[in-house]
């Protein structure tokens, strides 16, 4: 009986806990500044904390079960992500994104082009969820088109950066919006609703300052040739059409109707193989094919060729593995009581009103997006941290998701050291110097500020636990 007693699992102290997660932490940082990517960081941070369960006494049975449990209840969001990694690469071979590039490049003044770079980029991202995928399409198009035009290459850039964020923000396909909605436990459209509020203000502010920026700094003449070189592949690549853009905007409409995320993705990725194959004369096996490895463009014009050379299932099994090993380590800390501990003898002894709720919120995630760079990772430990403080105070979690993507999402590409800042420098070849003209990285959060301080459109929820 004594035996039993001592194997019970018992309730690590303030010191205890905030003790693990340090360490977690340092294992993470210490895997990706090595540079073997932070999969494996994750994957060390979640036998840190299984270590730490079981020190604690908790059985592995109780570990595992929750490890199923929380990695199972990510099932959709894995489902959704290889989804949108299939539909980008059909996107690409079906002719959606070179049709997207065409009617964007076609639209080029040297007066507009900084907040044209802005909404293309915005459009670009909505539609396919991924802020890398329009940075490398729309926007290194309409970046080279901007400098050629003698427009500073960093505003250039800080215009792709957030126009291609809003729509990794705010798109139903991008894994930050799928994984902030599944991590507070909020369906997915009431997450995106829920994010107009800050990111619509903020964003009409920044197409002000774009446009005032853009007319001030264009060139008196463009060299359009490079434009034209481009526009000309595309039309000799690819069958133009707009009907070509009908998947696109179908994914807009199924997101309208709020169909349920998994059949919707899917459905669209079905549909765009059927205009794939009708539009440019391919056969299946070709459209699968791409639908699988992405697609692989060899026009000649090396610029197409960068741009198209993207998408497939396979381009997200490092954003899955990230998940199940970010679940994992979620998993193994709520287990062992750390969360727990930090909530109920930290943060929630120092909390008393949902402005204190969401600016520790924000203070929290910040934090953990400049220790890690990375901006899965705190999404997932900021929801799984918090959301318990939100569910006890009754603020609708519809806010936690929010707040999770105003700080994690949009603050990514502000970390001069994240993958994020790393990929933009890469791809267009800026470095950091696009990061004060990254506007709606600075401008949406002074918007949930503002609301945290004001209670505005800070949703609570009905005394029987209901949204109101």
């Amino acid at each position: 009986m004594s035996e039993n007693k001592n194997r019970e699992a018992k309730k690590p102290s303030f010191i205890q806990a905030l003790l693990v997660l340090v360490c977690v932490i340092a294992g993470l940082v210490a895997a990706i500044r090595s540079g073997v990517g932070i999969q494996i960081g994750l994957a060390i941070g979640g036998c840190i904390a299984i270590c730490a369960s079981i020190l604690f006494h908790v059985k592995w049975e109780d570990i595992y079960q929750n490890i199923v449990r929380v990695v199972g209840s990510s099932a959709g969001t894995l489902l959704i992500l290889l989804s949108v990694g299939m539909m980008v690469g059909v996107w690409i071979i079906g002719g959606t994104v070179p049709s997207l590039l065409y009617y964007g490049l076609k639209l080029c003044s040297p007066t507009i082009i900084v907040p044209l770079t802005f909404v293309l980029c915005a459009i670009t991202s909505l539609f396919t969820g991924s802020s890398f995928g329009s940075i490398a399409t729309m926007g290194l198009a309409l970046f080279g088109v901007g400098t050629s035009m003698g427009l500073s290459s960093a505003l250039m850039a800080g215009a792709v950066c957030s126009g291609a964020f809003f729509g990794d923000k705010m798109s139903p396909l991008s894994d930050t919006t799928n994984v902030a909605a599944d991590m507070s436990g909020t369906n997915l459209y009431s997450h995106i609703g829920s994010m107009l509020y800050t990111t619509i203000p903020a964003s009409v502010f920044c197409l002000i300052l774009y446009s005032v920026l853009g007319a001030r700094a264009a060139a008196a003449s463009a060299d359009l040739s490079n434009v034209q070189g481009m526009i000309e592949t595309l039309e000799t690549q690819f069958n133009i059409s707009i009907l070509a853009l009908v998947p696109a905007v179908l994914v807009l409409v199924v997101s309208a109707l709020r169909v349920p995320a998994v059949p919707a993705m899917l459905g669209c990725t079905a549909v765009s193989c059927v205009f794939a194959m009708v539009l440019q004369g391919i056969d299946l096996s070709a459209v699968l094919s791409a639908a699988m490895s992405g697609f692989a463009s060899d026009s000649g014009n090396e610029l197409v060729d960068k741009i198209l050379s993207r998408g497939g299932m396979s381009s997200m099994y490092g954003t899955v593995a990230i998940i199940v090993f970010s679940s994992t380590m979620g998993a193994a800390l709520e287990s062992s009581g750390v969360i727990g501990a930090l909530m109920e003898e930290g943060l929630l002894k120092r909390i008393h009103k949902p402005r204190d709720l969401i600016l520790s919120t924000m203070v929290y995630c910040y934090t953990l997006l400049f220790i890690s760079g990375h901006q899965v990772m705190p999404i997932i430990l900021g929801g799984r941290t918090f959301r318990p403080a939100y569910d006890k105070m009754g603020v609708q979690s519809r806010v936690l998701s929010r707040t999770l993507e105003d700080t994690c999402t949009i603050g990514s590409c502000m970390v001069p050291w994240g993958t994020s800042a790393a990929y933009m420098g890469s791809v267009l070849g800026v470095g950091i110097s696009y990061i004060p003209y990254s506007f709606l990285s600075y401008t949406v959060p002074i918007v949930a500020v503002i609301y945290a301080f004001t209670g505005w459109n800070i949703w609570m929820t009905d005394k029987a636990g209901e949204e109101k």
